[in-house]
């Protein structure tokens, strides 16, 4: 008896054995659990709806776990349907004694997924779909997910998520657009995290580019966001320009982007670090503050250095402690008045910046003949834009460049001032000013948030194949000044620009020229919206003003205008239309105004007083 006892046991200890060894290294399947489980989960969570033909049953004799996986499941979560690839869970072994479901782990893969379709389950695990709104369209798949849950069945906050993510567009602002993103993702212990990413980028030109291939990894601490984000990219063309210093990256080389920043939860960012470099040029920001809606609150430290053509035309550092310091060996400001003097929508940027300012410089490049050199200027800065600036520098022996900036006292009101040596450096972002050569140069402003008031005047001057006053001498008919244009150039004692600005209207009250061989009035005005022209002038070769001029014994009979004029010819013209559509017609006039006279008379008065 003892010994068919023993035996017994050895064989069921044998069979246990046997079945322990066949459920840990082959598993088995089968069907019987099906409605329990089925049940048990929907009792816990009457949201989930899972699917499927059978289990397969896999034991962790160490661990006392069943690994149970779903064959060909398919998974409905608040009524939305899940494609699933695989489905595997980890049950307490009391699920075969007690017919009780105790999942403690669920690990599932998916196909791939329109992110559009699944876009209404976001707010139902806690991922509010704001976060998401600028997303217009994606596929991903989930390669890797595992969540685990309570006694209860509920899900524990902690989970982790692998995959990919296949042609997203993500709509940045009205201008960009990220297309056909393509990413390895992670998302673990509240860390995102992009590896091998790509994808184009779609700007207001419509034309896509292979924009980076890099990585991205971003923390969550409590509502913060800590982000480090790598990559490099062969369109760097695509970053934002910048005009103020006469700079955009290049396309022909490979640039590297490294940075550190912070996004807090009232959706501030704080750049620790960000860094733009490849083989020959370098931008690094540290400690860069922006608020919401991306204004500068505060910055440490910016270091520029960059080139064209393989010639340095920025290097320089600038710091921000008790004051900002700006210094280094060159800039390059070929577009920095056409930058500051643009009009429309005001830079909001630095608007929050009040500090007093140091700039020097040991050579500013502003066109290739006249180079600034030991620019040095201090002023003060108040919300953004300068209210206190006095600078001087050198063009070379003997040629300076001064300017001043000041309030004016009792109003809002500002006084700028320049004086040059050599009027061209600042006059050639302008293409009226096209063809002039030589000449000194004095600009006084007057102006405040709404309205300016100016005066430029440029004297000893010549004009050398200037193409809209060639265009006006040849409609003229005066083939001789047309050659000396084209030729030597025209010369002239003095041209004084009187005019006034404001938000919709520049209003040329006059610009009157005068010299040896011609001289010209001009008023008009050009609307700023749509930059319509529209100039009314007069036109006189100078024989016919010195013949008027010497014919006229008293100042006061000019005012009079006695017989002034008669038999005396002069050209009256009109330029109007849009810049790149200007018509200009012409008539002879046998009346000069006196207002011309009188400006020709002061003018000469003024030559011979010298």
């Amino acid at each position: 008896m003892k010994k068919t006892l023993f035996s017994t046991f050895l064989f069921i200890l044998f069979l246990l054995f046997v079945t322990i060894s066949y459920l840990s290294f082959f598993g088995y399947e089968t069907d019987r659990f099906n409605k329990t489980i089925k049940s048990e989960i929907k009792k816990s969570n009457n949201n989930i709806v899972l699917d499927f033909k059978k289990i397969s049953i896999l034991l962790d004799i160490k661990k006392l776990i069943l690994f149970v996986k779903f064959i060909n499941p398919n998974l409905d979560y608040h009524q939305t349907s899940i494609p699933l690839r695989s489905l595997r869970t980890d049950v307490d072994l009391e699920f075969l004694t007690q017919k009780k479901v105790a999942i403690k782990k669920v690990i599932l893969s998916t196909k791939y997924l329109d992110f559009n379709k699944i876009k209404p389950l976001l707010n139902k695990i806690d991922l509010k779909e704001e976060n998401f709104k600028n997303i217009k369209n994606a596929r991903f798949q989930i390669k890797d997910l595992k969540l685990e849950f309570d006694e209860n069945f509920k899900l524990k906050q902690d989970f982790n998520i692998a995959g990919d993510i296949n042609t997203a567009n993500i709509k940045m602002s009205d201008e960009y657009e990220i297309k056909n993103l393509i990413a390895n993702f992670l998302y673990e212990k509240n860390s995102f995290y992009l590896n091998e990413v790509s994808w184009n980028f779609n700007d207001q030109e419509n034309t896509e580019r292979e924009f980076f291939n890099g990585e991205l990894n971003l923390k969550q601490r409590k509502k913060n966001y800590n982000v480090d984000l790598k990559f490099k990219t062969k369109s760097a063309s695509n970053f934002p320009k910048i005009p103020a210093m006469n700079y955009s990256f290049s396309q022909d080389n490979i640039s590297e982007v490294k940075t550190q920043f912070l996004i807090n939860k009232n959706k501030t960012i704080f750049f620790k670090n960000l860094i733009i470099e490849d083989r020959d040029n370098k931008l690094q920001v540290k400690g860069l503050h922006l608020d919401k809606n991306y204004n500068l609150v505060n910055f440490k430290e910016i270091q520029v250095k960059t080139s064209i053509d393989n010639n340095t035309n920025n290097e320089f550092k600038i710091t921000n402690k008790d004051k900002i310091s700006v210094k280094g060996k060159i800039f390059d400001a070929k577009m920095l008045i056409k930058e500051l003097s643009k009009d429309g929508k005001k830079n909001k940027f630095l608007k929050k910046i009040s500090r007093d300012i140091e700039i020097d410089f040991n050579k500013i490049l502003k066109g290739a003949k006249f180079p600034i050199k030991n620019f040095r200027l201090v002023g003060k800065i108040n919300k953004g834009s300068f209210e206190k600036i006095s600078a001087k520098s050198d063009f070379a022996e003997n040629k300076h460049l001064d300017i001043s900036l000041k309030k004016q006292e009792k109003t809002d009101g500002k006084i700028l001032e320049i004086y040059s040596d050599i009027a061209m450096p600042l006059l050639s972002d302008y293409k009226f000013f096209q063809g002039l050569e030589g000449g000194n140069l004095n600009y006084i402003s007057q102006f405040n948030k709404k309205n300016s008031s100016n005066l430029l005047t440029v004297n000893n001057f010549k004009l050398n194949k200037a193409p809209a006053l060639a265009k006006l001498l040849t409609l003229a008919d005066l083939r001789g000044l047309t050659d000396t244009l084209k030729g030597e150039g025209i010369s002239f004692d003095t041209l004084s620009i009187n005019y006034e600005s404001n938000p919709s209207k520049m209003d040329i009250k006059e610009i009157f020229m005068i010299g040896p061989s011609i001289s010209i009035l001009i008023e008009g005005y050009v609307e700023k919206q749509n930059g319509l022209v529209s100039l009314r002038g007069t036109l006189v070769p100078a024989k016919t003003l010195n013949s008027i001029i010497s014919k006229i014994p008293v100042v006061g009979d000019i005012l009079i205008g006695k017989k002034v004029g008669e038999g005396i010819f002069g050209i009256s013209f009109k330029i109007k239309g849009l810049p790149d559509n200007l018509k200009t017609t012409v008539n002879p006039v046998k009346t000069l105004t006196p207002r011309f006279i009188t400006r020709a008379l002061e003018a000469a008065k003024k030559k011979e007083a010298k």
